[in-house]
């Protein structure tokens, strides 16, 4: 197994490097990608918590024994040779950006990823906003990807309730929290040769991109609405 991750700290790297040592499966190595500058525009809520705690991913591998590498590209061409050498059968994304198609067939069973949304609905960024913006289910979707954005063939789909008492910081952390959950459950699945993936027909102008500024207070009040119902 190779974990995709980011090589700076970052929760959901951290995160699913030493739940998945902790589990006692096998991590090959952790493929680790540079940090590059995003031109994101500017929320006017937070919707994520902050994190403190968090270690280097290059500390987190030395400390398990974990091979390191890192790079500046997931699908640089070095990635790719290394890939090549390392014939893996499974390809965890704890932190990448859009994978190729020459990183993601140097996998034999292939590479998953757990998006914070259920597709094909909630493709794309801020997938928990949309999908408060357009009245769809809240949840997260396992699958392994190709090179479109959010496709791919669905593992599984598990939904997220929104409680009473939640502030739009606890549905997003539950989303977070729910991806780390799903994770022995997609092994498992995985595993089972009875198992089959769910093909889904996407249009590739469906996918969501980052959500509007001036769309913010709306989605607030929809969360407040979707809290009493």
């Amino acid at each position: 197994m190779i974990i995709f991750s980011y090589s700076f700290p970052h929760k959901k790297s951290q995160d699913f490097i030493l739940l998945i040592d902790a589990l006692g499966y096998q991590i090959e190595a952790v493929l680790a990608s540079r940090p590059k500058k995003l031109n994101l525009p500017r929320k006017k809520y937070r919707y994520k918590p902050v994190h403190t705690g968090l270690f280097e991913i290059s500390d987190i591998c030395n400390h398990l024994k974990i091979p390191y590498y890192e790079f500046d590209d997931h699908n640089s061409k070095d990635c790719v040779n290394l890939l090549s050498v390392m014939k893996c059968d499974l390809g965890i994304i704890a932190g990448a950006r859009i994978l190729k198609g020459a990183v993601i067939d140097a996998f034999s069973k292939g590479v998953v990823n757990f998006h914070p949304g259920i597709i094909p609905q909630a493709r794309g960024l801020d997938s928990m906003l949309w999908s408060l913006y357009l009245d769809l289910p809240i949840g997260v979707t396992g699958h392994f990807i190709d090179e479109r954005i959010d496709a791919g063939r669905v593992i599984m789909r598990k939904y997220v309730n929104i409680r009473k008492d939640d502030t739009i910081i606890d549905l997003s952390l539950r989303l977070y929290e729910t991806q780390l959950e799903m994770l022995p459950e997609i092994f498992n699945a995985i595993s089972d040769k009875s198992f089959k993936t769910e093909a889904i027909s996407y249009d590739d102008s469906g996918y969501h991109k980052s959500f509007p500024f001036d769309l913010e207070d709306e989605v607030m009040e929809k969360f407040e609405l979707r809290k009493t119902k």
